[in-house]
């Protein structure tokens, strides 16, 4: 536009009549064109094309310039009128602002502008002027801004991000929705490039991710990938990626366009959902469990106690003989049973409503106390305890303790005839793939503790089965004990949102597996 303003000012300047520019120029040219003086604050010239866009005529305004700007405009248009006093030889400005329409209504025009002609100080005379209607187009604009403000809130509310991949030159280009899912401020946003991108995906993931890409590509095709990606603020995120290629004329790939999605909640969500239904599920066992102890196994006792009991006190009362003796025997037997039942299953019940506060733990200090406590066994059995180095973690202290007094008294009680026990504690990070295995958060870090010994071990079918409360696999006659102790490190571990299980083969020891959470949620 700044070559017309310079064309049509050549015009003046050569003396052109202002009838002979109208029918030369004016009624051609789609624009209003009008001169503007500085002194009398007035327009001198306005071609008939105003009537053409805004139903005036230079008679319906009489020469007055706020005559045609809409009026919450004017001010706006003022200040602007102040910028053409500086500038220089033939250089032009421009500006947006609404022009009325004789009808009613106003239309938007962008108009440039020049110095018509100076005075003799060299200040500016008159301006010319030239207003294109853009009224189309801003609606264009509008339309434009309004649905990618629509697509932006959209992205934010579903924690998505679209994305455009260039092949040859391996560019990147983010919507907003992108950046803010991965967390890039406003001012922070660096050049995207596939390099820096890849970076960005999780180590474990960024084989399968670029074999996925890669192969879309080649088939001119699509993908749909799931993986773990590192935000800019150090935050791990699981995320969902759906794209397709894109090709030229000719076939050829050229760019691939796709859209990211946060879905760290929802497989969270999922793996949430499943871990308590598989909790009510095992509670409602353990339920149906206490209740058939409680109507069975407690009961047994209790009958046995009452009718030894009534014999002893009605035959024998005055006098004990063999028969009285055998009684006493057998109701003493029945009451040593009964206490180690209620006693086990109060401690079960009380690890079951665990209510301790968690609070930071180093393990290695757990176990040493551990050792302390089983110190006459480990001696009597000239056991071995080996541990390497073993993490801090939220815990509860005394529910550790107990675990771990547990498994260490049961590799000492099922050692093999002859052979001192080994035992080992090993520790490491829980991979993302045992995480998922597990059911476990990926973005959460996890510890996997290891307790294994040279001891008789069992049979793998059974590895469910000795965490059951009151399952024994050996006779009591054997190896004493109620069958409980398992059931109790396993309520611990739940307690504690962790994972435990077990891996043997008979005679070739046992090993129990603990994951459990750096940090409690």
């Amino acid at each position: 536009m700044s070559e017309h303003i310079q064309y049509f000012k050549t015009l003046f300047e050569a003396g052109e009549s202002r009838n002979a520019f109208d029918e030369k120029i004016a009624d051609f040219f789609p624009a209003i064109i009008y001169i503007y003086d500085v002194d009398t604050k007035h327009i001198s010239f306005l071609n008939r094309k105003v009537h053409d866009f805004l139903g005036f005529s230079y008679e319906d305004i009489g020469g007055d310039l706020n005559e045609l700007i809409f009026k919450e405009d004017i001010e706006l248009v003022q200040h602007e009128l102040e910028k053409f006093y500086a500038l220089q030889n033939n250089d032009s400005y421009c500006f947006n602002c609404r022009l009325n329409h004789k009808e009613g209504y106003w239309r938007y025009f962008r108009t440039h502008g020049t110095v018509m002609r100076r005075a003799e100080t060299g200040q500016p005379a008159s301006f010319l002027f030239i207003a294109q209607d853009i009224t189309d187009f801003r609606k264009s604009e509008e339309e434009v801004k309004a649905v990618r403000s629509l697509i932006e809130e959209t992205e934010e509310l579903l924690q998505l991000g679209s994305w455009t991949y260039t092949i040859a030159d391996q560019k990147i280009t983010w919507t907003k929705g992108l950046y803010q899912l991965l967390e890039f401020e406003e001012d922070d946003r660096p050049a995207i490039t596939y390099d820096f991108y890849v970076d960005l995906v999780s180590a474990e993931d960024i084989a399968s991710f670029e074999h996925a890409l890669q192969d879309a590509i080649s088939t001119k095709s699509g993908f749909e990938q799931e993986y773990q990606v590192k935000t800019r603020t150090g935050a791990t995120k699981i995320v969902s990626t759906k794209a397709k290629v894109v090709t030229n004329t000719d076939g050829g790939a050229i760019k691939v366009v796709g859209i990211t999605r946060d879905i760290t909640r929802l497989r969270n969500f999922e793996r949430d959902r499943d871990r308590s239904i598989r909790e009510l599920n095992r509670s409602n066992k353990e339920l149906e469990e206490f209740a058939y102890i409680a109507s069975h196994d407690l009961q047994e006792p209790i009958r046995k106690i009452s009718t030894f009991g009534e014999r002893l006190k009605a035959k024998f009362i005055d006098k004990l003989g063999p028969d009285g003796g055998l009684y006493l025997e057998r109701i003493m037997a029945s009451a040593e049973n009964m206490r180690m039942l209620i006693d086990n299953l109060l401690e079960f019940s009380r690890t079951s409503r665990s209510s301790y506060a968690f609070e930071w733990i180093n393990l290695q200090d757990i176990i040493a106390n551990v050792k302390t406590d089983l110190e006459l066994k480990i001696e009597e059995t000239n056991a071995s305890i080996v541990t390497s180095a073993l993490p801090r973690l939220e815990a509860v202290a005394s529910e550790m303790k107990q675990l771990f007094n547990n498994l260490l008294s049961n590799a000492i009680k099922f050692r093999k005839p002859a052979i001192a026990p080994v035992i080992k504690i090993t520790s490491s990070k829980a991979s993302k793939t045992e995480k998922e295995e597990h059911h476990l958060p990926v973005d959460k870090e996890f510890f996997k503790l290891q307790v294994s010994d040279n001891g008789i071990g069992f049979e793998e079918e059974y590895a469910d089965r000795i965490f059951q409360i009151f399952q024994r696999l050996h006779g009591k006659a054997e190896y004493p004990g109620s069958g409980i102790g398992l059931a109790i490190c396993k309520k611990i571990i739940d307690n504690h949102n962790g994972i435990m299980y077990a891996e043997s083969k008979p005679d070739s020891g046992a090993t129990f597996v603990v994951i459990l959470p750096e940090k409690q949620s």
